[in-house]
């Protein structure tokens, strides 16, 4: 019985030390992630873009107005966040970390990329630190810190999926439209990307066909923009208000796991490099081709003026074939524009504050009868 009363004891204690000791990895990861939000808070600020009231409703009471999110990269003012949440704005409004509120100015913005960058008249702001989102793998965690119709509130969530073709990243979160432009950290405390827009999400319908409470529209998974590709389009906005992109000229299809050129239009580097219809693209400046999507990024996110080597096969022989790209005109841009941010469908927050501004105009109007 004493030997057995003592294993016992020496059972409990095991089990004790165990349950302890992950409590403990449990508080200590649970202390990092409230000091990577913590560090990072003050550089992470509220976009609120005004429209003039002409593109109200008749009924609406004073300015339009969308929320956004977006981030200090660098002390002198200069903000990164997303086309959509700045687009045609009559007036853009920052609120900082400590509840002040300032005008910022558009710097540029680029529909292509969906990157903008707008400016505070600030100095020595708090900057996050940017990361290499090279090294970001499916598993990864992320943390996301976005604007919740005027809240900070964080997100966490995880990569599920890595699209290599359009250099974009999955995370699975729950968050707002007002998440556009929200810096996404990794575990090591530095932005490996922002929160760019959401697929429109599988809606749960109850018997009258509606969403189920006013929410079956809330999405469970973002697209991120990688903080290299950002970080890319950011600095030519600063240095030039605009990105330019390159132009190689051909038009190419896939064929089984092939990248096949089907046209090559006149005039055009890929012309003058000696690209023909019916060649294999193999490789883009030493990298393998992933798809003709992959093909098309690489080409348009190369300096104009730059030569470039493709590998080629024709005919069953492999050559290295050089161009100097063009640069590719607006007009040919406003084609590959993406999809608008995809904003929730049927949302009950949505319908209340359209509600609410309604009733305010109004109630103003009322007010001010003579």
């Amino acid at each position: 019985m004493r030997s057995l009363c003592c294993a016992m004891a020496l059972c409990l204690l095991v089990i004790g030390k165990g349950w302890t000791e992950e409590r403990s990895l449990l508080c200590a990861l649970e202390e990092e992630i409230a000091a990577i939000l913590e560090d990072n808070r003050q550089s992470v600020v509220r976009i609120h873009t005004l429209y003039p009231r002409a593109r109200a409703d008749s009924e609406s009471f004073g300015s339009v107005f969308t929320h956004g999110t977006g981030f200090i990269f660098d002390p002198q003012g200069y903000i990164l966040t997303i086309e959509a949440a700045i687009a045609d704005a009559d007036e853009i409004r920052v609120t900082l970390a400590s509840g002040v509120q300032v005008r910022a100015a558009l710097v540029g913005a680029d529909p292509i990329s969906g990157i903008a960058v707008i400016r505070v008249e600030a100095e020595n702001l708090p900057t996050v630190v940017v990361g290499d989102s090279q090294h970001i793998k499916i598993g990864h965690y992320a943390l996301l810190l976005g604007n919740d119709f005027g809240n900070l509130v964080p997100a966490v969530g995880m990569v599920h999926e890595i699209y290599r073709d359009t250099d974009l990243f999955q995370v699975s979160a729950r968050v707002q439209s007002s998440y556009g432009g929200a810096p996404v950290f990794c575990s090591n405390g530095r932005v490996g990307g922002l929160v760019w827009r959401y697929e429109d999400p599988v809606r749960a319908v109850g018997q009258d066909n509606s969403p189920l409470f006013g929410w079956g529209s809330m999405p469970s998974s973002v697209f991120v923009i990688p903080i290299n590709r950002a970080m890319r389009v950011a600095r030519a906005l600063v240095a030039h208000g605009q990105m330019a992109y390159g132009k190689l000229g051909v038009e190419v299809a896939p064929r089984g796991n092939e990248v096949v050129v089907v046209n090559v239009q006149p005039n055009s580097p890929a012309t003058e490099g000696g690209i023909q219809p019916g060649d294999v693209v193999l490789s883009y400046r030493g990298r393998a081709i992933g798809g003709p999507v992959h093909l098309k990024r690489m080409v348009l996110e190369s300096t104009p003026g730059e030569t470039a080597t493709l590998g080629i096969r024709r005919k069953g022989r492999v050559v290295a074939i050089q161009v100097e790209l063009d640069q590719m005109d607006s007009s040919a841009l406003v084609a590959l524009r993406p999809t608008p941010l995809i904003e929730p469908k049927d949302a009950a927050v949505y319908q209340h504050m359209s509600y609410l501004q309604r009733e305010f105009g109004r109630l103003w109007q009322i007010l001010h009868r003579k």
